[in-house]
């Protein structure tokens, strides 16, 4: 009785072993996940991997190995960069896909008659119609080179990233 007992405390332990997280970031929710205080940017954001602390004011910063401040709330940020590293201040992203990659998204520049001032932005699409910021409902993009219409849609070209 007493070795089943002792073999079934060691299955229950390694298998409690193996739902446990492997790394501290794996015990807290993703930032850009639950807040509104992440950046869209193009696919190749810095990779930041780190636990991070939301205050209430909305400014995020490196957790560090002490518990977050009280009214700040732990989190986990994939993607950004310390821009203020005196007080540890993250600025957290969430990389878009290139619209480009999407067959039918982009236009050759070539199409325009004068090169048309372009910028780098995410859009948000339905089907093949795209439309500047995040907030239309369709889904979210990134343009490295695209232009504004008239009709207030986004024409996103085939070209290299600026």
């Amino acid at each position: 009785m007493k070795s089943t007992r002792s073999q079934l405390f060691i299955g229950l332990a390694f298998i409690a072993g193996l739902t446990l997280p492997s790394s501290a970031h794996a015990e807290f929710r993703d930032l850009c996940d639950s807040a509104r205080v992440c950046e869209y940017t193009a696919p190749n954001a810095p990779v930041l991997n780190a636990d991070v602390c939301l205050d209430g004011t909305g400014q995020v910063r490196l957790k560090g190995p002490k518990p977050c401040a009280i009214g700040s709330v732990p989190f986990h940020a994939r993607y950004g960069e310390v821009y203020d590293t005196l007080n540890q201040l993250v600025l957290a992203y969430v990389p878009l896909e290139d619209a480009c990659a999407q067959p039918g998204l982009c236009s050759s520049a070539a199409d325009y008659d004068s090169p048309p001032l372009t910028e780098s932005e995410a859009i948000c699409c339905i089907g093949a119609i795209c439309w500047p910021g995040s907030t239309c409902g369709g889904t979210l993009f990134w343009c490295y080179d695209g232009v504004s219409n008239e009709d207030g849609t986004v024409t996103c070209f085939e070209s290299l990233e600026v």
